[in-house]
């Protein structure tokens, strides 16, 4: 049995057709929280909040490597990544992590991609508190 502290459930999503250079917000993904049964409202995180990510669905067109990361610039440093990659062309992947990643605290998930290309990827888990 695993013990994982419980946020508020989010998904994020990304897509782009060139995500091999952008700046550091223009690699985030957008994340969103249920607010009622009927109104999805993006995320914007505060300093003492922590993305966990537990599931992550990506498409690629062409064949690229993929870096799915956390951290405070738009490079993905030492221990900051989620995902790392080499695709295929019109080739994807789903995962369901069995250990989530705790993003650094007040970050975002972000992406990059080796070939300026379309991609798309969604992202899930939850939001704490620290």
């Amino acid at each position: 049995m695993t013990s994982i502290a419980q946020g508020q459930p989010f998904h994020g999503e990304f897509t782009s057709t060139d995500a091999t250079e952008l700046s550091e917000t223009g690699q985030r993904f957008t994340m969103y929280r249920s607010q009622g049964a009927t109104v999805k409202t993006a995320v914007t995180l505060a300093a003492n909040e922590q993305v966990v990510i537990t599931d992550i669905f990506l498409h690629c067109e062409l064949a690229m490597t993929v870096w799915v990361f956390d951290g405070a610039n738009n490079t993905p440093n030492n221990g900051e990544s989620i995902l790392r990659s080499s695709f295929a062309i019109n080739s994807g992947c789903g995962f369901q992590l069995n250990v989530p990643h705790y993003c650094l605290q007040g970050t975002y998930p972000k992406l990059k991609t080796s070939t300026a290309a379309k991609i798309d990827a969604i992202i899930r888990g939850f939001i704490v508190k620290n």
